[in-house]
């Protein structure tokens, strides 16, 4: 499933969460209480595997918005507008995320988000937004992977979520270079499209600053098939999914012109035709 970026540009829907009782927000801002974190700090350390005292509690969906989406889109915010300023490239991180309460509805170029989804994240290309159900907000509030402060007791759990968010960030940000470069996508196959997008979540998760205990490309997927996908037809196996992510977590942190070297990998390696389209 398609649909039709700003501009008349072809680019894929793709998913990512939502959170019940919330407004639009702006991109990089946190909500009341939310740590703020920038990219230029270095790493924080995120669930630490030694603290296996933990134990998961039941949390509501504005722990979840405030404890976990709101520092994970701070980061995310931060790590691509560094990326891109060093890569030399125009294109801004524009998505906001978007909350949709259970009653709400949104119209994405003719596909309805619904905050009773039980769908991870969702980046909406024709609103240039990433919407976030209620329903799934509450579902892991009350799945106990998280304590009661928003921090999660399994790594595993951790990165798993961060990398539903971090594939729809990585469709915003190959809508915001097709716009830059005015890129025709009309040849290019949307599952190219979903491998690029999961290579540059394994970017993320290499480079934000929090520090992910766990990295195996299983843990990385290990929600997708919890949450299900909304257009899973379009994305790549799960073998060629791995090896996207692999490519993506291949840099090393303190040496951030690799993640220059990484973007550009990621296009030619996973979307041949998008990186040719993209010049």
């Amino acid at each position: 499933m398609a649909t039709v970026l700003p501009r008349g540009l072809a680019l894929s829907v793709v998913a990512i969460v939502g959170l019940a009782g919330c407004s639009q927000s702006t991109t990089g801002t946190p909500a009341a209480g939310a740590p703020a974190t920038s990219s230029s700090a270095g790493p924080t350390s995120s669930s630490d595997p030694t603290t296996s005292a933990a134990v998961g509690v039941a949390v509501d969906a504005g722990v979840v918005e405030t404890s976990v989406l709101r520092p994970m889109q701070v980061e995310s915010d931060d790590f691509w507008e560094e990326i891109l300023a060093l890569a030399g490239s125009s294109a801004g991180v524009s998505a906001p995320m978007s909350f949709l309460a259970e009653s709400e509805t949104l119209d994405c170029g003719g596909v309805a988000l619904s905050g009773t989804d039980h769908f991870g994240p969702t980046y909406c290309a024709a609103q240039d937004e990433i919407v976030v159900s209620a329903t799934f907000m509450a579902d892991l509030g009350a799945s106990q992977v998280l304590q009661a402060d928003g921090t999660f007791v399994d790594p595993a759990d951790d990165v798993g979520v961060y990398f539903l968010l971090a594939h729809e960030w990585g469709h915003n940000i190959i809508g915001e270079l097709v716009a830059e470069k005015q890129a025709d996508l009309t040849l290019v196959p949307s599952q190219q499209v979903e491998l690029a997008a999961d290579c540059l979540a394994g970017l993320m998760i290499a480079g934000v600053p929090r520090v992910f205990a766990v990295k195996d490309t299983e843990a990385v997927l290990g929600y997708v098939p919890v949450v299900g996908e909304r257009f899973a037809g379009i994305s790549g196996s799960p073998a060629a999914r791995q090896a996207a992510i692999e490519v993506g977590l291949a840099p090393d942190y303190e040496d951030r012109a690799q993640f220059v070297t990484g973007l550009d990998q990621c296009l030619s390696s996973q979307a041949p035709q998008l990186a040719k389209a993209l010049g």
